[in-house]
């Protein structure tokens, strides 16, 4: 049961960060970042293999700490909200009081997300493959 869970938080979370990094926020990223960050082209160019790994541990993260325990959707929804505010935010604060440079309308947007996809795909997977 838990690898479907894993499965779809997999998805989940490739789908509505695709969305949100490359349609909807692309722009602000690249405006924010584009002094600290890889570009080509004037496109932010990561080293993929290393940036697709942040899919599986969030996945695997929620999975174990966040479906395993959420007794309902709604639950799943607010635990998978805190979790990706403590996980963007651990992130985004570290690069805020370390990096020269860093936004702090960067941290607070992206913690915000953090929030939102979390809770999201913590919803998803408890609406899709719940405990039985």
């Amino acid at each position: 049961m838990w690898w479907r869970q894993f499965l779809i938080a997999l998805v989940s979370f490739a789908v509505l960060d695709f969305l949100w990094l490359g349609l909807l926020m692309k722009a602000f990223y690249r405006r924010h970042l584009a002094h600290l960050a890889r570009m080509a082209d004037g496109a932010m160019d990561p080293v993929w293999p290393v940036a697709a790994l942040v899919y599986p541990l969030l996945a695997g993260g929620l999975t174990v700490f966040v479906a395993s325990r959420a007794r309902s959707p709604l639950e799943a929804l607010a635990l998978g909200a805190v979790f990706g505010l403590c996980m963007y935010g651990l992130y985004d604060l570290t690069n805020h009081a370390t990096l020269r440079g860093w936004p702090a309308t960067l941290t607070i947007v992206d913690m915000t997300w953090g929030a939102v996809i979390c809770g999201a795909t913590a919803w998803i997977v408890a609406m899709a493959a719940p405990i039985v």
